[in-house]
């Protein structure tokens, strides 16, 4: 009986470790994006900067994409 319990537990364990770790890394991938876009409007804070500030933000969203892509690879 304990046999079969542990390795229940096991395969059980192997099916969700990947979720949780995914999960994490998609977290961490949002927290980078949050951090990147606060960065841009620091950086580019004057209405002539808007352009530059767009660019910036546009950036951060393709990194924060690649970022999420990797996660689910």
């Amino acid at each position: 009986m304990n046999k079969t319990w542990l390795r229940f537990a096991l395969v059980a364990l192997a099916l969700l470790l990947p979720r949780i770790s995914g999960a994490g890394c998609k977290s961490d991938c949002l927290d980078e994006y949050q951090s990147a876009r606060e960065e841009c409007v620091l950086l580019y804070s004057e209405p002539d900067d808007a352009d530059d500030l767009q660019m910036c933000v546009e950036d951060a969203k393709s990194t924060y994409d690649d970022c999420i892509d990797e996660c689910e690879s």
